[in-house]
């Protein structure tokens, strides 16, 4: 997960959401607003994802996610 987490460059995909910040909200399914803008949100949040992976990964640890 880790790798493939490297791989998704932010700024292109930041690029390509829609400029209106409802219409973005909705492409990614995100419901009610988020508290400073949708685009200072999605890096923060996903470096902090992306850290915990690459963490995990150099510890080799097992990451297990469940579904309901």
């Amino acid at each position: 997960m880790s790798a493939l987490l490297d791989q998704i460059d932010m700024p292109v995909l930041l690029a390509a959401l829609p400029a209106d910040e409802g219409d973005a909200a909705s492409l990614i399914g995100q419901v009610g607003g988020i508290t400073g803008g949708l685009r200072p949100y999605l890096p923060e949040h996903f470096n902090a994802l992306r850290g915990f992976y690459a963490d995990a990964a150099e510890r080799r640890l097992l990451v297990v996610l469940r579904g309901d």
